[in-house]
Formats: C-alpha cells, sequence, structure tokens
C-alpha cells in the first residue's frame, strides 16, 4: 500500500535534490512502503533504486544502535543514568580530568555532557584509541548539564564504553543483541563489497578521491574504521521499520525483548526540562519547526542523519515514518532536505488520521 504523500518524495527526487529515495509509513498496524525513487547516483547509468536500497543512516546509528545498547545495558544494571565517567574510570584509557569525572551517562546519552558538538579526531589519530583519548583530553565547553550542545563525541565515548562493559566490538554488541534478534540482516557496519550496487552513493571524498559508497560519510567513524558509536551503520528501510514496529511493539519482537517497559518509559521522559532543546535519552522530542512537523504526539522519538536520513517514532500515534535519502550526493550543501522532512511528516499524519 503507498499514501498520496509519497509523491512529496518523489517530487523531491525529480527536482534533483538527491539522486535516491526510499520511503516507508507503519500505522495501527498497517504498513505503507517501501517505495523507492531515483537511481543510487546522478551518474549515467546509475541503478534504479530499489525497496531494498542501501543507505548510508549516518546519526540514526546513535538511536538504533548506540542508545539502544546503553538502555539494554542499563536493564542489567552494568549501569546507571546517575553513573560518572569517573565511576568507569577502569574502563577508560587514561585517567580524566576532575571536570569529567561528574559527567554521568545521562548526560552523553541527553547531548548535555559538556563535550564539543565535533572536533577533527580523525586528522591527528593513528589508531581509534588515540580518537579516544582527544575527547578525553579535550576542554569542555560549557558545565555539564546546564544546556544541550548535540555532540558527536559524546556518542564516540559511549561506544568505546559499551565495548569495554561487554568486552565485545561495538559491531558485535549490536549484531547479538539488536540485529539478529529483529532479523535487520541489510543493516551492518562497513557492508561487504557485494552489496555495493544496492548502497546509494554519498559525497565526493577529497582524501580518497572518490565518491563514498559503501564506506561511511561520517570522518571521525572513518578514522574508527567504520565503527562508530555516533555513525557508521548502513541500513534498509525495511530493516529501520523492523526496529521502529520492535519500539511500537512494546520493545518486543515476537517472543524476544529488546528493549524493556522501563527503558520505553524512560524514553517518554524529557531530560532537559528547561534548556535550549527537547531531548530524552539519544532521541530529539517533538519542537517547534523540528524535522517531524507538527501533527505527532509531545512523546514521539525522532533523529536525523546528516546523509539525508530520518526516523520517526509515535507511540501515542501507533506510527513511524522513515525517510532515507543520500542528500550529500554529489555535495553536502544541498538543504532542501530541511523543507521537506516537516511538510513531509504532517502530509502523513494527516492523510492517516
Amino acid at each position: 500500500m503507498n499514501l498520496e504523500s509519497f509523491k512529496l518524495v518523489e517530487e523531491f527526487v525529480q527536482e534533483r535534490n538527491a539522486s535516491a529515495a526510499v520511503t516507508q509509513v507503519g500505522y495501527q498496524g498497517r504498513q505503507y512502503g517501501p517505495v523507492a525513487f531515483g537511481t543510487t547516483a546522478f551518474f549515467p547509468g546509475a541503478p534504479v533504486v530499489t525497496p531494498d536500497t542501501i543507505f548510508d543512516i549516518a546519526s540514526l546509528t546513535k538511536v538504533v544502535g548506540t542508545t539502544t545498547l546503553a538502555l539494554g545495558l542499563l536493564d542489567e544494571g552494568v549501569i546507571e543514568l546517575d553513573t560518572t565517567l569517573g565511576d568507569l574510570q577502569q574502563y577508560l584509557e587514561q585517567a580524566l580530568s576532575p571536570d569529567k569525572e561528574q559527567i554521568t551517562i545521562a548526560q552523553l546519552l541527553s547531548h548535555t555532557s559538556g563535550l564539543p558538538a565535533w572536533l577533527p579526531l580523525y586528522l591527528d589519530a593513528q589508531e581509534p584509541g588515540d580518537m579516544i583519548r582527544q575527547i578525553l583530553n579535550c576542554t569542555l565547553e560549557y558545565e555539564p548539564g546546564s544546556q544541550v550542545v548535540y555532540s558527536c563525541l559524546g556518542f564516540i565515548l559511549l561506544g568505546n564504553l559499551i565495548e569495554s562493559l561487554t568486552g565485545l566490538p561495538l559491531h558485535e554488541v549490536l549484531r547479538q543483541r539488536v540485529l539478529m534478534p529483529l532479523g535487520m540482516n541489510d543493516t551492518c557496519y562497513n557492508p561487504p563489497e557485494e552489496v555495493y550496487p544496492r548502497i546509494a552513493y554519498t559525497e565526493w571524498c577529497p582524501r580518497s578521491k572518490q565518491f563514498l559508497r559503501g564506506q561511511v560519510h561520517d570522518e571521525n567513524a572513518r578514522g574508527l574504521h567504520g565503527i562508530s558509536g555516533n555513525a557508521g551503520l548502513f541500513s534498509t528501510a525495511s530493516d529501520l521499520g523492523k526496529f521502529a514496529s520492535m519500539v511500537l511493539n512494546g520493545g518486543r519482537a515476537g517472543d524476544k525483548v529488546i528493549l524493556s517497559e522501563s527503558s520505553l518509559r524512560l524514553l517518554e521522559r524529557c531530560f532537559t526540562e528547561g534548556l535550549n532543546d527537547r531531548r530524552t535519552l539519544g532521541w530529539m522530542l517533538p519542537t517547534p519547526g523540528s524535522s517531524g512537523g507538527n501533527l505527532l504526539s509531545a512523546s514521539a522519538l525522532g533523529h536525523t542523519g546528516f546523509t539525508g536520513t530520518s526516523l520517526w517514532i509515535d507511540r501515542e500515534q501507533d506510527l513511524y515514518v522513515i525517510l532515507l535519502t543520500n542528500r550529500v550526493h554529489p555535495t553536502r550543501n544541498n538543504e532542501a532536505l530541511f523543507k521537506l522532512r516537516p511538510a513531509f511528516h504532517n502530509a502523513v499524519v494527516s492523510e492517516l488520521r
């Protein structure tokens, strides 16, 4: 089944705002899509996009992967929301400065840790451990808990902590705990070359002198060999639909529990009341002008990815909306998607009500 709203995405691609797009919506047990538009690149002869085209989902990695794994460790009692970096000193590679000792897991997840939004860690890193050391040595930009500054650095650090706490590489923890139980078979870090023909291209990389395809767009994640807590996952609309359906189904997929009810209740709570943005753990909450439009419930969960991806899940309306594009192909300067996202979500909700 398709929706009339999908025509907005089709027009977006026809106007060359991205070469590729796939969208899928779930509403009260019905699935609409996935519907595909365009080609995997603007190159002549590029493959036509199909419902199973794979996209670099960028910062959706933060919520589908890192946040979900962190919530699992909370459920198991391995960590608590008020666990500090000081409490986890034994899992870090170096001594902490006093200003970082009191940063909590909740602050890392809600982007209130004081860490900068971004630094070019990859430029001076010889190995992944060098990047973690740079994060731990950087100067905090504000008092932890006093404001929201969306930070990739905090999620890179979270990914490293998850590895240390579980004793497994991040990609393997995610495979065992989330991807395999949900049957998300097209979701992974560093996709194998045999699936490259299904992957949408992203931006030109001046370092490797090529358009990226199958290699993560985010420079710091690439410096971590493609496996990071902030970015690096590749996925399809169908796989993300399985994840979103799990959230709508109370954290369950069949007889498997991926997220507990207590974790889902935490995600309904705003952890940044009175600050400059509404955030729960990992996810953003609706605000005026957000990518999810203005017709979602106040407790809806959303996130975007720099490459042109987004996912909104609204438990109150029993709704999810997935929009995957490669809007950074051929260049990241294309900002037309920022207008499409809210208009598209409003159109979907209006059509389904």
